[in-house]
């Protein structure tokens, strides 16, 4: 009985290693490939985020070259008009802001009526020309 029991020590002794040597092998390999697959659909995701950017920027340069070639046939006066829109809606905006806080703080007007008029739409159209400006500025810093 002995001598069956040292057997099957001496079997599972001497396999018992390479098998779990295997059982390793197979788990990294498994652990490989996936991680290899996560790599690739990354890759992936990021040459169609690299083709959507490249397309965005040749349409944007399209854009460019229409606008220079319409404003090359328009009068100067057009040209300088269309240039002062934005601008002027964002001292309209700003104006109408430190015009109703001024009413507000003079008593003129309730703070109801403050709020109806420079409501949460109104805000949110105010920061978004201001974020405009300020990051033009902040681009055109970069870009010298």
């Amino acid at each position: 009985m002995l001598s069956i029991i040292g057997s099957l020590i001496g079997l599972v002794g001497s396999t018992g290693p390479e098998l779990l040597k295997r059982y390793m092998d197979l788990k990294q390999d498994k652990a490989d490939k996936a991680h290899e697959l996560a790599i690739m659909a990354q890759q992936a995701e990021d040459q169609r985020d690299m083709k959507l950017i490249e397309s965005v920027g040749a349409a944007n340069v399209q854009i460019q070259k229409s606008d220079q070639k319409i404003n090359s046939r328009a009068s100067q006066w057009v040209v300088d008009l269309a240039g002062t829109v934005r601008p002027l809606i964002t001292y309209f905006f700003f104006l109408e802001f430190v015009l109703l806080t001024f009413l507000l703080a003079m008593g003129s007007i309730t703070i109801e009526f403050y709020t109806t008029i420079w409501g949460a739409e109104t805000q949110t159209a105010f920061s978004t020309i201001l974020a405009f400006w300020f990051g033009q500025r902040l681009v055109s810093k970069w870009s010298k």
